[in-house]
C-alpha cells in the first residue's frame, strides 16, 4: 500500500483562495458558497457561475466524498516531484453540496488496484507551508 507522500508544492494563495488554504492549514475543509443563490463552487471564484453575484462566503464541509475519476502518475510532471515516485491524481466529488463540487487532489493509502471510481473517501491534510495545507483524501473506514 502506498503511504502518505508529503512534499507536494504548496499553493499560491490569492485574495479569492486564501480562506480555503488557511482553513486547510487549520485542518478544516471549506467550500465557497454564493450568499445570493446558495450554490457551492470549487475552485473558488469571485463571481457565481449561476447568478453572477459577487457576494460569497466559506461554508464548512465534513470532507466526505467519492472518487469521481483518477489517474496514476508514473513519471514526475516536473523534476522537482521525482522524489514522490508513483502517485495518483484524483478528482473527489464532495457529498452534501448545493451544486456539484469536485476537488482535484489525491487519495493516500491505496494501491493501484484499490483506487476505483466511487470509492468513499474522507479528507485529511498535508502541511504545505506557513499556515496552509493541501486537502488530500483517504479511503473511509466506515459510513
Amino acid at each position: 500500500m502506498s503511504d502518505h507522500m508529503p512534499g507536494l508544492p504548496g499553493p499560491a494563495p490569492d485574495p479569492t483562495t486564501e480562506g480555503y488554504w488557511l482553513a486547510a492549514g487549520r485542518g478544516e475543509l471549506v467550500v465557497q458558497v454564493c450568499r445570493a443563490c446558495g450554490t457551492h463552487r470549487h475552485p473558488p471564484t469571485e463571481a457565481c457561475y449561476v447568478c453572477n453575484s459577487l457576494d460569497w462566503t466559506w461554508d464548512p464541509h465534513d470532507g466526505r466524498g467519492t472518487v469521481y475519476t483518477y489517474t496514476w502518475t508514473d513519471r514526475p510532471v516536473v523534476p522537482a516531484l521525482a522524489h514522490l515516485g508513483v502517485y495518483n491524481v484524483s478528482v473527489v466529488e464532495l457529498e452534501g453540496t448545493t451544486g456539484v463540487v469536485r476537488i482535484l487532489s489525491r487519495v493516500t493509502g491505496v494501491d493501484r488496484d484499490e483506487l476505483v471510481v466511487g470509492l468513499p473517501v474522507e479528507v485529511h491534510f498535508d502541511p504545505a507551508g506557513d499556515d496552509v495545507a493541501l486537502p488530500v483524501f483517504r479511503p473511509r473506514v466506515s459510513d
